[in-house]
């Protein structure tokens, strides 16, 4: 029986790899900073790597001929930006990813992670099992975003955006907030003071800190807990393979 990794990487899905494939896989990667704004490829854009983050967090953002923007999801330490290379030869990405979150991350190129995807039994079914759970978020994404009110919206995004976080204030600007969840800012700073008023986050300076986790999931649409749950039944997979 083949020995479990030890914890050597905060990218859950490195972390789950035997000791072999983490070792061998693992340096394939180059560890690399990946500052706020940061953007890590554009639509229409052939992709020349893959991103394992860290401490960081990517936004995945879907661009209109105009310039606008809404974001699709968002990927932290369990996940894989640009993982879809693998369900196509093409690699030319269809939507721009964006570091929501600076910190670090690790990158490999693209050739390396097909490589490995083929050769590697359980580097390709935690892949696979993740993009499951991914599209899974961008679907109900888009459900959310139709019709659920902002403040539900904005409580399940910051849920989903601090289980990604290391830190426990999270800093961002209404406008990048605005951007990202496809409102005017005026909606978020109106719906911000509703949750902070509710003594649920506390905003101050474009520093949000959630202050009672429990209420704002009861506060939060059914979506935050759709879509945790097919996070945690991958990661349960994952862990049981």
């Amino acid at each position: 029986m083949q020995e479990l990794a030890v914890i050597k990487s905060k990218n859950l899905i490195l972390n789950s790899l035997i000791n072999n494939e983490f070792n061998e896989i693992s340096n394939k990667t180059e560890e690399i900073d990946m500052p706020l704004g940061e953007v890590l490829y554009y639509p229409n854009e052939k992709l020349e790597y893959v991103y394992f983050p860290l401490t960081s967090v990517i936004s995945i953002v879907t661009l209109l001929e105009n310039g606008s923007g809404i974001e699709s999801g968002i990927i932290g330490r369990e996940g894989v930006s640009g993982a879809s290379v693998v369900l196509t030869e093409d690699s030319t990405s269809f939507s721009e990813a964006t570091v929501q979150l600076s910190g670090s991350g690790l990158r490999m190129k693209v050739d390396d992670f097909k490589y490995f995807f083929e050769e590697s039994k359980n580097f390709r079914k935690s892949v696979l099992n993740y993009i499951h759970s991914f599209i899974t978020q961008i679907s109900q994404n888009a459900a959310c975003l139709s019709y659920h009110s902002i403040e539900k919206l904005l409580a399940r995004w910051l849920l989903m955006f601090n289980d990604r976080s290391e830190e426990g204030v999270m800093d961002m600007t209404q406008e990048f907030i605005a951007q990202m969840l496809g409102v005017h800012r005026p909606s978020v700073s109106k719906n911000a003071n509703k949750l902070q008023k509710l003594e649920l986050i506390n905003y101050n300076r474009g520093a949000i800190n959630i202050l009672d986790r429990n209420a704002l999931e009861a506060y939060s649409c059914e979506c935050y807990e759709t879509i945790n749950s097919a996070l945690s039944r991958y990661l349960k997979l994952r862990e049981n393979k």
